[in-house]
């Protein structure tokens, strides 16, 4: 369960995540959709492997939505082929910042995703002032776990269609020793209908979205690092009613 836990936490400390069987909802219509680099990178899943082209980002950059991720969601993630795993249901949260760049609010959505995971481990969550790649989770028995993105690449294919993909260094640290290994983590997120109905209300709208990720032994042991884990979510947004 505890394994499970550090996974599922790694999710939320790059992104967060979503959904069901609610999963069934109609994506509005793309038209014109082009390969990209990312999608590319989604269809060989989980043929993976380290390096990739993803670029590290700098000190103060951060990921950046589209203006439709504005606000604040309810989110359900579902991991697919996994039947004794429950749906987790948080809250994730988007604001703009001082530069006027639509950003999550990581602390916030690391908070409401780890809590909602019901494993008693996590205690408490602070971002990095100095930097939003960067994130500290206490947990019980005096454990620490140190998250830094490392890696970052992002694609916004239409204004329906957004690609994330984000590589994380992830350190736990517990009194007896510390164990490093990398999550690499990529959604497609799309805009889909809030209803069963084929009319499309483009102001009523939910984000469906697919996320795959990845587990690496820690950086410098091979020159190429395949996974050594793999698993796939299901995730859906749903605007919260205020």
């Amino acid at each position: 369960m505890r394994q499970k836990f550090f996974f599922f936490l790694i999710s939320i400390l790059i992104i967060f995540t979503y959904t069901g069987p609610v999963l069934s909802e109609p994506v509005l219509e793309i038209k014109n959709f082009q390969p990209s680099e990312l999608s590319e990178r989604k269809l060989i899943w989980p043929d993976w492997r380290l390096p990739s082209s993803i670029k590290r980002p700098r000190l103060q950059d951060d990921l950046i939505y589209p203006d439709w991720f504005e606000g604040v969601w309810d989110v359900i993630s579902e991991i697919e082929g996994d039947k004794n795993q429950e749906p987790i249901i948080h809250s994730a949260k988007f604001n703009y910042n001082t530069s006027g760049n639509l950003i999550a609010d990581r602390e916030y959505n690391t908070k409401s995703y780890a809590l909602s995971t019901r494993t008693g481990d996590f205690l408490s969550v602070k971002n990095d002032p100095k930097s939003p790649n960067r994130q500290f989770a206490k947990l019980t028995n005096d454990r620490y776990l140190e998250t830094k993105i490392i890696g970052r690449l992002q694609e916004k294919i239409d204004n329906n269609i957004f690609i994330t993909d984000e590589l994380i260094l992830q350190i736990l640290h517990t009194p007896e020793f510390s164990r490093v290994s990398q999550v690499e983590t990529l959604t497609e997120f799309k805009k889909c209908r809030s209803n069963q109905n084929n009319e499309i209300n483009l102001s009523d709208f939910n984000i469906c979205g697919e996320q795959f990720q990845a587990i690496y032994n820690q950086p410098g042991q091979n020159l190429i690092s395949l996974p050594i884990k793999t698993e796939k979510s299901r995730l859906i947004l749903r605007k919260t009613n205020d």
